[in-house]
């Protein structure tokens, strides 16, 4: 089975009735976190996608477990796909190029690090030098770009650049996760409001 499809079938379980009261929380939490769209809104499927992955691997049970977690913990897995799933990059990353491997190359802006993605695994409508929040999950030595992604302005990844360099020497991966539900709570606004530039929006 595919990650992907490993994914959905782990989504499918926990959003059925069982899981109710989890996932009303989970989205109440997420928008109030990141703001309001409009089911009409063009990004309104994207961003449904970036809740679903908080929802599975950031969104805390009353037990301050993850969903993941409570997923591993009741179910028969591979210690290779265990370990796929409990250490999942959530960051700011910026699809850099597409190198001569036709390798696509993500740069994580936060962490400082570099992805080379197949671009079997990357069909998710994304262009060279887009800048975006997302999760690399890598599974059998290969990284993968998860579904759920929030494209932000190209015009400001200098800005979001420097303020990367501050939250990272925090070395703390709850302002990390504050720092980039921020990030989508601005885009919000700057869906908002189309007519201000993004730089008047983007401002830390």
């Amino acid at each position: 089975m595919s990650i992907d499809k490993e994914i959905e079938k782990i989504l499918n379980i926990y959003t059925t009735d069982k899981f109710y009261e989890d996932l009303k929380q989970a989205k109440e939490i997420f928008m109030a976190k990141t703001g309001k769209i409009d089911e009409e809104a063009y990004e309104y499927e994207s961003r449904m996608n970036s809740f679903n992955d908080w929802y599975l691997f950031n969104y805390r049970k009353p037990d301050g477990t993850t969903i993941i977690d409570h997923y591993i913990a009741n179910n028969n897995i591979s210690e290779k796909l265990k370990e796929a799933l409990l250490s999942t990059t959530y960051s700011l990353l910026h699809f850099s190029k597409i190198n001569f491997r036709k390798q696509i190359v993500i740069k994580d802006v936060l962490h400082s690090l570099k992805y080379f993605l197949s671009r079997e695994t990357v069909n998710l409508g994304l262009v060279e030098d887009d800048v975006f929040v997302g999760r690399i999950l890598v599974y059998d030595d290969r990284p993968h770009l998860l579904n759920g992604i929030c494209t932000l302005p190209r015009e400001i990844l200098s800005a979001l650049k420097k303020e990367s360099k501050k939250i990272r020497k925090l070395n703390n991966s709850e302002e990390e996760e504050v720092f980039l539900l921020n990030l989508e709570r601005l885009k919000t606004r700057s869906i908002q409001y189309g007519h201000i530039d993004s730089s008047k929006i983007f401002t830390f």
